[in-house]
């Protein structure tokens, strides 16, 4: 008899512990990555993405994170983290902080992945990144941040902070430092990425 009544009292001691996670779950599908209480009363979602310029998800990023920019449009900070690995040179990486000083980023990305898989050029290549600075008005400035210790630090914190969410898949996307959200996780696409996203960006809004 004492044992039923401590398993009983046991149970409604943990209803309420339940019962609190369940309205603090956020739907969508995701890793938690810290206090998923911290995105109560959230005004604005920072979406940091890592991406490689080699990867074809990423590619397609590009377009499907639009959807996610008008929706959610003031309220979706988007940061791009560029990485890399193996054999790959961080000179895409480099380019990515240069040329986000200039106010060219986002031309300047997209020049480099349609040169990539459009053309199929090895654009991890300097003398590459070069001849399409060049296009842009910024060669000079390529080729001076190249050998910047400030521009190599950027690229280094960059590969730092993959390393400390496990961003072993790309596109990676940390939701305000507490969801982890990849293309595996949501089902395997971009698309149903972009959606899921969509989802989990949209309830942690009305928290």
């Amino acid at each position: 008899m004492r044992t039923v009544f401590a398993l009983i009292l046991t149970l409604s001691l943990l209803v309420p512990t339940l019962g609190h996670s369940a309205d603090a779950a956020i739907k969508g599908k995701y890793e938690v990555l810290g206090d998923i209480g911290k995105l109560k009363g959230a005004k604005q979602v920072e979406m940091m993405e890592f991406f490689n310029y080699s990867c074809g998800h990423c590619y397609k990023f590009l377009d499907t994170s639009e959807k996610l920019h008008k929706k959610f449009k003031g309220k979706l900070f988007h940061k791009k983290v560029p990485i890399y690995w193996g054999n790959q040179t961080p000179f895409p990486a480099m380019a990515y902080y240069i040329a986000d000083q200039h106010g060219i980023e986002s031309k300047f990305t997209r020049e480099l992945f349609d040169t990539n898989f459009l053309m199929n050029i090895n654009i991890f290549q300097p003398r590459v990144i070069k001849l399409l600075s060049r296009d842009h008005g910024i060669e000079k400035e390529i080729t001076e941040g190249m050998q910047s210790p400030d521009i190599k630090r950027k690229v280094e914190e960059g590969l730092a902070k993959a390393q400390q969410y496990e961003a072993n898949e790309t596109p990676t996307i940390i939701l305000n430092g507490v969801l982890k959200v990849t293309p595996s996780i949501s089902g395997g696409t971009v698309d149903l990425m972009t959606e899921n996203l969509e989802v989990i960006i949209a309830d942690i809004l009305k928290q």
